[in-house]
């Protein structure tokens, strides 16, 4: 279709097509044509137009009405405009109005803001001035109500936290620390004139020998709860003392710092100085005072005053263990002076390690101090100390670990009388308790990254430990030794790795999420059940070789020409199997003596998986029997070798299926040995009939080829082809 051509366009067009058809003649039917549409046109207008009588009554009344709505509409359209300006009039005086109204509302607002503010000022002033007459008053507890009123819960300074008034807000403040120090300096002295007066601090005494009037209790009680009240204005946490940027201790309350107090006295006057007790060689001292302080006076301490703490809205922390924790910052700070020195004098270092674990030690289990509060071990924690003392660690455990193994006989059993149980190695027992000293000295250590550490230098032991053991085999220590040894130490990494202490290390250095849970110790364990699987298969293969190495007798015994022994008569062992038993007996009783009895217990079976592949290998099928000779081959096999591991096994038959099942082939009457055979060859006879017929006649492991070629052993088999 042509671009510039409409539909209408193309319509006429097809229209004058069709009139005058293709041929050229027709052109004078133009002029026809014309008129005729000419005519038709004029019709049309008629019909439409309002005015000719023509028109049609539908579309005139259409017209008529449209033009009705068109009036109509701008009536409508002159009224919404009458109505704009109407309303942008009134729009305009009541924006005035807003402006004027604005105006006076913002110096209200600022009106009420100074009131407010002025208000606020009065409060506090009203407040100082009453903590100003009441604070000399008899009334103790009124100061305290103002001091809340004005810096506690909805006092004051919560009021003035939303506003931006800075001036207003440090007046408020600088009066509350103002009267924090007055009150404290107050009710502090006072506290301290009864704690004098109770005769505290109480040293070397029990809670029955301290026992202070109720009288005296009770006001010391109020007291405190007052000065639990007497908060320092804004976050507690600000007021916590950094002693390094690791070791951070929080502040603690006004009572727990005066019950102190005296402490702290007592211990600078002792351990600070050129004192005798101040000694960098004997921290002992005055970590064991400490701990003797705090075990003499924390209960004193709970039990009387936790509660006002509750009353005073300490309901997050212990009193009890806020005042163990202000002893114990005595000894931090101590350490921190010392541990410079110390740290340079690797004995010293060592010693001190000691000293700071035993008493965290003692401090969590008896005192039930948390890990999350800093402690003297914290100072060891500081980078600098723990990559030395990880050192001292790894050098005194791998020399104790090689002094174990240089003794005149590392593996002299623990308990040489208990032959049927667990044979535990000393070396191996030494270097168990060596492992589990090692965990106790950092299981309490607060973060698991620096007890992750220890984990490592227990896998690194471990592992040389079983390159040790290695050396000593490799130089001619007996197997067996090697064995109990590496088998004590698997099982019990085993049972570790199921101890909540090392399934925590797990999870803080796999994903806790996993869906199988494994243990710390599996690749240690998995190397040195690899190296006892060695070492295993060694000693049974040297024992089957020792047996079988004294068999050749045995083995070319006239077995084809044996006679069938008289039933009157009794059938003994026969006498080339002597040696060969012989040497079975002494290994197996050895191994009994020697080994570990779950390890025993593999030995055992191995010997009897091989004795029992070698004696149809080796002996059946290169040897052909008489029926005297089976005979004679079933006793020695069933009476005797099936005997001497009956002493160690229940069912020596379950060890020995291929020897059982050769005798029952080779003692079967002829007749049916002979049926066996004939359904054995026959090629009509499917799988399962064949597997039917091989456990009628008491087969439990040979299939259709094995039967056959021990069949074949028979003498009687072969003269009947």
């Amino acid at each position: 279709m042509d671009p510039g051509k409409s539909t209408v366009d193309e319509r006429l067009i097809a229209r004058f097509n069709q009139e005058l058809g293709p041929n050229l003649q027709n052109m004078h039917k133009c002029a026809d044509l014309v008129k005729f549409y000419r005519s038709e046109l004029e019709d049309l207008r008629n019909k439409i137009t309002i005015t000719s009588a023509g028109c049609i009554p539908s579309v005139k009344s259409m017209i008529e009405v449209s033009r009705s709505h068109l009036m109509e509409l701008d009536s409508k359209e002159a009224s919404v405009d009458e109505f704009e300006q109407e309303i942008t009039h009134r729009i305009e005086t009541h924006d005035t109005l807003l402006e004027v109204v604005g105006e006076k509302m913002r110096q209200i607002r600022e009106l009420q803001t100074v009131r407010d503010y002025l208000a606020l000022v009065k409060d506090i002033e009203n407040i100082s001035q009453e903590l100003e007459s009441s604070t000399n008053a008899k009334d103790d507890s009124k100061p305290i109500a103002l001091y809340v009123a004005l810096s506690g819960p909805n006092s004051i300074l919560d009021r003035i936290k939303g506003l931006d008034a800075p001036n207003l807000t440090m007046y408020a403040r600088n009066t509350a620390f103002h009267w924090h120090d007055v009150l404290k300096a107050k009710y502090s002295a006072e506290f301290e004139a009864l704690l004098r007066t109770i005769k505290w601090p109480n040293l070397n005494q029990t809670l029955e020998q301290f026992n202070p009037s109720n009288d005296h209790i009770n006001k010391l009680v109020v007291l405190a709860e007052y000065l639990f009240l007497l908060k320092l204005p804004g976050d507690q946490d600000l007021l916590s003392v950094k002693l390094t940027p690791w070791i951070i201790c929080p502040h603690y309350s006004a009572p727990v710092e005066l019950f102190v107090k005296p402490f702290k006295q007592r211990f600078q006057f002792h351990f600070t100085g050129n004192k005798q007790t101040n000694r960098l060689d004997r921290p002992e001292w005055y970590l064991t005072q400490v701990l003797s302080w705090a075990k003499e006076n924390h209960l004193f301490i709970g039990q009387h005053f936790q509660s006002p703490a509750l009353r005073a809205g300490i309901s997050d922390s212990s009193v009890r263990l806020q005042f163990i924790r202000g002893l114990v910052q005595l000894a931090v700070e101590k350490l921190l002076v010392d541990i410079e020195q110390i740290a340079r004098d690797e004995a010293l270092f060592a010693h001190l390690i000691d000293e700071v674990l035993t008493f965290e030690q003692e401090l969590k289990t008896t005192l039930g101090y948390p890990n999350s509060y800093a402690s003297v071990v914290s100072v060891l924690l500081q980078p600098v100390y723990f990559i030395k003392w990880m050192a001292i660690e790894e050098k005194f455990t791998t020399d104790k670990m090689d002094a174990m193994l240089d003794t005149e006989d590392p593996f002299e059993l623990l308990d040489p009388a208990n032959l049927d149980e667990l044979k535990i190695p000393k070396c191996a027992d030494q270097f168990i308790r060596l492992l589990d000293a090692i965990r106790e000295r950092y299981c309490n250590l607060p973060q698991p990254r620096q007890q992750l550490q220890f984990l490592d230098l227990q896998l690194k032991l471990i592992d040389n430990f079983r390159r040790r053991l290695v050396q000593l085999y490799n130089d001619g220590v007996n197997a067996t030794k090697i064995l109990n040894a590496i088998n004590y130490l698997a099982s019990v990494l085993r049972q570790w790795g199921e101890n909540v202490h090392y399934l925590h290390l797990h999870m803080a250095t796999f994903d806790p999420d996993a869906e199988q849970v494994s243990s710390v110790f599996d690749r240690v364990v998995e190397e040195l059940d690899h190296w006892q699987r060695t070492l295993v298969n060694g000693l049974v293969t040297w024992i089957v070789h020792e047996i079988t190495g004294r068999s050749r007798p045995y083995r070319h015994d006239a077995w084809p020409t044996m006679s069938v022994h008289d039933a009157q008569e009794t059938l003994m062992m026969s006498a080339t199997a002597s040696e060969m038993f012989q040497t079975t007996i002494g290994h197996l009783h050895d191994m009994h003596l020697e080994l570990s009895e779950n390890v025993f217990t593999i030995v055992l079976r191995m010997v009897a998986a091989l004795l029992d592949q070698w004696m149809i290998s080796d002996m059946v099928m290169n040897t052909k029997f008489s029926p005297g000779g089976a005979q004679q081959f079933q006793f020695d096999m069933t009476r005797n070798l099936f005997s001497l591991f009956g002493q160690y096994v229940p069912k020596p038959t379950a060890h020995f299926k291929k020897i059982n099942d050769a005798c029952t082939l080779l003692t079967l009457p002829i007749g049916s040995a002979m049926l066996l055979r004939e359904t054995l060859r026959s090629e009509t006879v499917d799988d399962d009939d064949l597997t039917q017929a091989l456990r009628e006649v008491g087969m439990t492991i040979f299939n259709k080829t094995a039967a056959l070629e021990v069949l074949d052993r028979r003498m009687d088999m072969s003269r009947r082809g």
